[in-house]
């Protein structure tokens, strides 16, 4: 991992494994970034730290902030603009830009800046991780990602569309009714598919980074705070091994404890008995920001 003395919240995106003309998907907790750039700089802006990626990645570059709203159950309400995403501040500055644009998907949009802009914001997918989606792009331009105060194990979400494209047996496709609104303004009920784990199941990331070589996952530390880099050619390769000839054993998992406890679940929101304080809060709080 390389070590840095402090260095400037503007100047990180120069010092990283990043060209012009890349595709970079940036997934960020800039929590402890911003407090110390505060503590240090005296100021810290997120809009400035998005222009550091943008400026590197030249007018050929294409950047994808994470907006999901994973969170949403059947029957919720999704709309494009106003809807916050809960993935952080970085989203929520991205999202308030003119130059940036949200792709469509309600469960998992990004948003999106760049050359592929346009096309990106124009996809129509039904699965969050289908052939059709931002994630099989990603794919397509082998993408880098960047996991900034945080990490493969906590944030890697590309991991689910390489179990949608090897049809894992612990997930299977669950349709859902959204009430959408569009960047028009019309609101209309749209069904999508969400290829969600069967009870029992959990994700172990935790194992599958324990996998990865230097050479394939880039490590950095800029004051204090980790920063990596990965291929999506190469995470597809590790994650699409695992399935096939470890039985998925370094992605994910299955308890009893847990199978209970999902088929309980299950039951309760059937009868509309039970959601997670998060959920109603998030529900509640969403598109009124």
């Amino acid at each position: 991992m390389k070590q840095h003395q402090y260095t400037p919240y503007r100047e990180i995106a120069s010092k990283l494994d990043l060209r012009k003309g890349d595709v970079v998907l940036l997934t960020s907790d800039i929590l402890r970034l911003a407090m110390k750039a505060r503590k240090t700089e005296k100021e810290f802006s997120a809009d400035a730290f998005l222009d550091s990626f943008l400026r590197v990645l030249g007018d050929e570059g294409t950047l994808l902030i994470p907006a999901y709203n994973f969170d949403l159950e059947n029957g919720d309400h999704f709309d494009i603009k106003k809807s916050m995403p809960m993935t952080g501040s970085l989203a929520v500055a991205a999202l308030k830009r003119a130059d940036f644009a949200r792709t469509k998907h309600p469960l998992h949009s990004f948003c999106v800046s760049g050359h592929d802009a346009t096309m990106l914001s124009a996809m129509d997918n039904m699965s969050s991780f289908g052939p059709d989606s931002p994630f099989a792009y990603l794919m397509e331009k082998n993408a880098k990602m960047l996991f900034a105060g945080t990490t493969v194990a906590e944030a890697m979400t590309f991991t689910h569309f390489v179990e949608e494209s090897e049809q894992v047996w612990y997930r299977r496709f669950k349709k859902m009714k959204i009430v959408y609104t569009g960047l028009n303004g019309e609101t209309t009920a749209c069904q999508y598919k969400l290829y969600a784990k069967n009870p029992g199941w959990t994700m172990h990331l935790e194992r599958l980074q324990q996998l990865l070589s230097p050479e394939i996952l880039k490590e950095y530390r800029f004051n204090g705070i980790p920063f990596s880099v990965i291929s999506c050619r190469h995470a597809f390769e590790l994650v699409s091994a695992d399935i096939r000839e470890n039985n998925a054993a370094s992605v994910a998992g299955f308890t009893y404890s847990l199978y209970f406890r999902d088929i309980i679940k299950q039951g309760l929101k059937r009868f509309k008995l039970f959601r997670t304080t998060h959920g109603k809060i998030r529900s509640a709080k969403r598109i009124y920001k």
